[in-house]
């Protein structure tokens, strides 16, 4: 009497649990397989979300899922502000506003921003979604910069790009990214 409820249980347990796997896997097939614009020295090209890499430079349009964490370098704003939605992050449908580094906004996108030498240091990966602390160090047009970077010089992954668009560097993908690690 009591095999036959507990194997019905069971039975429902894990075809639910199974359900579930393949409705995550087909989920993240789809997000993996969705293309962005990546900005090399030999011009644009489209690149697929699980090819990304940290250091890759991305172009992210309006209304454009972020695919990994990044530091906005350059926004299509001469302010170097962006609205973000990050309703799939943190719950919340509201708009956050983000701002690009201010040394590299001042830099024409795509042509000029591939030729600056630097490094961008970021604190280990984090569960934090408000906090983030960096540094930027480049030399721009022979004039050494050093800024430091906080949470509003980042896009999270799965936010979306309001309005606009902006350039920034990957510095976080797949299991480091916030959103993953929440």
């Amino acid at each position: 009497t009591y095999v036959a409820p507990l194997v019905i249980v069971l039975t429902i347990s894990l075809a639910k649990e199974a359900w579930d796997d393949i409705v995550r896997w087909q989920r993240d097939r789809e997000v993996n397989s969705q293309t962005y614009i990546r900005i090399t020295q030999n011009g644009s090209q489209r690149v697929k979300a699980e090819d990304i890499k940290v250091g890759h430079i991305l172009e992210i349009k309006a209304h454009e899922r972020v695919p990994a964490d990044m530091i906005i370098l350059h926004t299509a704003d001469e302010s170097g502000s962006v609205f973000i939605k990050t309703d799939q992050l943190d719950g919340e449908t509201d708009w956050k506003l983000r701002r690009a580094v201010s040394a590299t906004q001042q830099v024409k996108p795509e042509i000029e921003l591939l030729n600056i030498s630097g490094v961008i240091t970021a604190q280990p990966p984090s569960i934090s979604i408000h906090q983030f602390e960096g540094r930027v160090e480049a030399t721009i047009e022979g004039q050494e910069i050093e800024e430091g970077l906080s949470v509003e010089n980042t896009l999270w992954a799965t936010t979306t790009l309001a309005s606009g668009s902006c350039i920034g560097m990957v510095v976080y993908t797949g299991k480091e990214t916030r959103s993953v690690m929440n």
